[in-house]
């Protein structure tokens, strides 16, 4: 990620304030019903929907107003866009979702629900993003394109006086500096309309409750068709959050068809985890099947244990060349033993070193630890020795600087959301260590003891 920003939120539903500052690998603690998930989903929502909330004309606003001043002084120049020249844009950005923020939280949740502010604070990039002008006898049949610290914008005599052609260089610009390798790009913008497919590199969203979602996805889907079919999306009895749809909709059309960046890691876990392969059979709707190691039988998922239909959707997305620059995993512990939390953190920790950010919601103390120590494995004197003790390689470790930490805490029905700061222990987590320490203080005292003989 060569960009860092906070996304800043004030009375979203029951979260009273929050600042989440995006990083490769975010976990998010709390207790149950204290707003995790729905600030995930926000999160998601920014990441894929918010470049549908651009105006479809150049708008008038004085935010927008400095914007086209500054193209309109750069086209034909290549210039350094430097974090104090980018405020601009971000400014921008704020001030559309400022004005839309309600439509973007109907959009991600399929019902209003209320927000106070929602903006994008501090942002930064590790080097200045170039701008790139190629003059064209004419932009017909162009495009843009963009490398790790550059856009490539085509232009003409004609298109350089034209505010629409200006326009369209703004929000260009604006998405490279906010969403650049985390999502989608911004052209084409696609359909104006939630419900239709995933964008080519849009975050992938794995919603809790997969062992419910994978054993009833082909009703789902089909109850989905219809809907559209009929066009009563509004009124329909089966609704999910949009980020439901979506997994659902790249669940059907998972490609196979070529090898993965990541199906070695998706292979890890089938390996270490699942003692079996997961796979597909091809259909309007294909069904997925888990095949035991050493066997012949392809079991279908209503047979096998939870852990393979918790798991099967990560499995099955990581050996697809289904396409996306982002992860979100709701409750990725779920139904899972302690061994098997273990290894899912390493593979994770795989993930977000191949520059896949991963971003998770968790109850689980024992995942939380198992990436504290593979934190604390990065910085130790005797890091080589332990490694090679333990089996882990150099994937396995995970930086401190790579990671943020949130802890949702519940008070009077409202949550605030508060940035853990890592020691050289990891992260300390009050939302478990408090149950924790209270358990083993009951577990003493209700030993019985010489003494009670």
């Amino acid at each position: 990620m060569e960009q860092s920003w906070v996304l800043s939120i004030r009375d979203f539903g029951k979260i009273k304030s929050g600042e989440i500052e995006i990083a490769p690998f975010m976990l998010f603690v709390g207790e149950n019903n204290s707003g995790k998930s729905y600030v995930m989903s926000l999160l998601w929502g920014v990441l894929t929907e918010a470049r549908k909330l651009f105006p479809n004309d150049p708008p008038s606003s004085q935010a927008y107003r400095e914007v086209d001043r500054f193209i309109a002084a750069s086209i034909g120049q290549s210039t350094q866009l430097d974090n104090e020249k980018a405020k601009i844009f971000i400014n921008w950005f704020n001030d559309i979702l400022r004005v839309k923020k309600s439509e973007l939280t109907k959009r991600i949740f399929q019902r209003k629900i209320d927000i106070g502010s929602l903006s994008i604070e501090q942002f930064h990039r590790s080097r200045p993003l170039e701008l790139k002008f190629d003059h064209k006898e004419s932009i017909e049949g162009t495009r843009y394109s963009s490398g790790q610290h550059y856009v490539r914008i085509p232009y003409s005599d004609r298109s350089k006086d034209l505010a629409t052609e200006r326009y369209r260089m703004a929000k260009y610009i604006t998405w490279k500096l906010l969403m650049d390798q985390l999502s989608s790009p911004l052209y084409p913008t696609g359909e104006r309309t939630s419900m239709k497919s995933r964008a080519i590199g849009e975050a992938l969203y794995l919603p809790a409750s997969r062992t419910g979602f994978m054993l009833a996805y082909k009703t789902l889907v089909q109850e989905m068709m219809e809907q559209a079919i009929d066009g009563d999306i509004e009124g329909a009895n089966l609704q999910f959050t949009l980020p439901v749809y979506r997994f659902l909709q790249g669940l059907i059309r998972l490609d196979e068809s070529t090898s993965s960046s990541y199906e070695d890691i998706g292979e890890f876990i089938e390996e270490q985890i699942l003692q079996g392969t997961m796979g597909q059979e091809k259909g309007i709707i294909p069904s997925f099947f888990y095949q035991p190691q050493g066997k012949k039988n392809k079991l279908p998922l209503f047979i096998t244990s939870s852990l393979v239909t918790e798991l099967s959707p990560l499995i099955l997305f990581l050996k697809s060349k289904t396409t996306y620059r982002s992860l979100f995993f709701e409750e990725a512990e779920a139904h899972l033993h302690p061994r098997v939390q273990r290894i899912l953190a390493v593979a994770l920790v795989k993930l977000v070193n191949r520059k896949m950010p991963v971003w998770l919601t968790t109850h689980s103390d024992i995942l939380f630890q198992q990436v504290n120590n593979l934190m604390k494995l990065a910085a130790h004197p005797r890091k080589e020795e332990l490694m090679a003790a333990r089996g882990y390689t150099e994937e396995d470790v995970l930086y401190p600087e790579m990671v943020r930490a949130y802890q949702f805490q519940s008070s009077n029905r409202q949550t605030t959301i508060t940035k853990l700061i890592a020691t050289e222990n990891g992260f300390p987590a009050q939302t478990f260590n408090k149950v924790i320490m209270e358990l083993n203080e009951e577990t003493y005292a209700f030993q019985v003891g010489d003494e009670d003989e």
